[in-house]
């Protein structure tokens, strides 16, 4: 990890030898990164691009002979609508680095995004796929804008939609649509379905299903105004906001709703071993430390009983938490399954816990807020998911010390090392 300057040198490098002069390689900075024992795994490089545009490059480690078929696949692959990236090919492996660089939109585990991101090619599919919408009127132009993109994974997108005269004022202006890998886009194609027709007493908004294009393995969903419950965390009103979201997510969890994925203590333990991997790769000075508290949290999960699993969020964290003139909309359920609700609870409770570390002394609001959150969820939670809050907590604390080394700002190793302390203070003592 402490290598990642110069593995940035020589990604640019090698890039340099495949694209057009006018592409700015030298802005090309390190957004993501995850590592193994040998060296960067998956990188997402972004930077300015032409007209405007971001350049997004992604690499991942290949073995050479498998490398190579990829690159000549790919590269003799249909493009689809032409993107002007600067680069002469979609795919280009760099066997001294042994890396396979791909450049946005190209990804071959989501083959549909340069089609998802042409607005050309995207009007005869929104056209049909919203016409129940839009009392089958023309489309006459799609804007598509990238809004986050998640390497292997999964794309969100934004459309905006000018329709011909005589649409409906119904009519979406504005469409959101995510772009997954084809198992789990058909995993949660019929999850916000399932929920939203529930959410009118639960408290929380949530984003209108506005259907699926199944051959993008694309779900569409309505626009939700707001901001981010995380980026009002110096307001004066986050400790009221938060004990709100603790209220409705207590309410969340009782909602009689079964989806397929089933995250149960084995799978915990999987998730938590493979995150405990990572950390320790990516800081290896902490070997003994990770390890210690990895076995700790494994005992302690396996040492409860059984209990039925209720739906959980799956990823539940004030950045999907959205905040407007009061109200509550909560985002991104694709990562719903059944579970033990402390799953969402310690989630949100270790990354409000992150935001009370970087304020420190300065404000007491996020350590109110995280105090807030916590008697909000507990007042109607069940006695079995407050007695396993601690472990959830403390575990979640690890995992997001590992994520901080995820994203290359300037102070990650501190608050990997703040958030792995967390975790051992939580085992030791602990809920504050």
């Amino acid at each position: 990890m402490e290598s990642l300057a110069s593995d940035l040198a020589n990604a640019r490098a090698f890039l340099r030898a495949s694209c057009d002069g006018d592409v700015p390689l030298d802005r090309l900075e390190v957004t993501y990164v995850q590592a193994g024992p040998e060296g960067p795994v998956r990188v997402l490089y972004e930077g300015p691009g032409r007209n405007g545009d971001v350049l997004r490059v992604t690499a991942r480690r290949v073995k050479a002979a498998k490398a190579r078929e990829i690159e000549r696949a790919i590269n003799a692959r249909d493009a689809g609508p032409a993107v002007s990236t600067g680069f002469a090919q979609r795919a280009l492996y760099a066997p001294a680095l042994d890396l396979l660089f791909q450049v946005f939109p190209t990804d071959d585990r989501i083959p549909s995004l340069p089609v998802a991101i042409d607005g050309a090619a995207m009007v005869p599919v929104l056209e049909s796929a919203l016409a129940p919408h839009a009392a089958g009127s023309r489309l006459q132009s799609v804007t598509a804008r990238v809004m986050r993109y998640k390497p292997e994974r999964k794309c969100l997108l934004r459309y905006d939609l000018a329709w011909c005269d005589g649409a409906p004022a119904a009519a979406p202006r504005v469409v959101w649509a995510r772009v997954a890998r084809r198992a789990n886009f058909e995993r949660t194609r019929n999850i916000l379905p399932r929920v939203h027709p529930l959410a009118a007493g639960l408290g929380f908004e949530m984003p209108e299903p506005l259907g699926v294009v199944p051959q993008l393995a694309m779900e569409l969903f309505g626009p939700v105004p707001g901001v981010a419950l995380f980026a009002l965390v110096q307001r004066a009103e986050f400790p009221a906001l938060c004990r709100r979201v603790g209220e409705r997510l207590c309410r969340f969890h009782a909602l009689p709703v079964e989806v397929e994925d089933v995250l149960d203590v084995a799978a915990q333990v999987a998730r938590l071993e493979k995150q405990a991997a990572a950390f320790t790769c990516m800081l290896a000075a902490e070997r003994e430390r990770i390890a210690a508290a990895e076995r700790e949290l494994t005992a302690r999960l396996r040492a409860r009983a059984p209990s039925p699993g209720r739906l959980i969020h799956g990823d539940f964290h004030g950045d999907n938490v959205l905040v407007a003139d009061g109200r509550l909309a909560l985002l991104d359920f694709e990562d719903c399954a059944m579970g033990e609700p402390a799953d969402d609870v310690g989630s949100n409770w270790a990354q409000l816990t992150g935001h009370v570390q970087k304020a420190a002394a300065r404000s007491a609001l996020p350590e109110a807020g995280r105090r807030s959150f916590i008697e909000g969820y507990l007042e109607n939670a069940d006695a079995n998911t407050a007695a396993c809050l601690p472990t959830y907590a403390a575990m979640h604390c690890l995992l997001y010390a590992s994520q901080c080394l995820r994203h290359p700002l300037n102070p990650r190793f501190d608050n990997a090392r703040a958030m792995l302390a967390a975790c051992e203070n939580v085992l030791e003592q602990g809920l504050p």
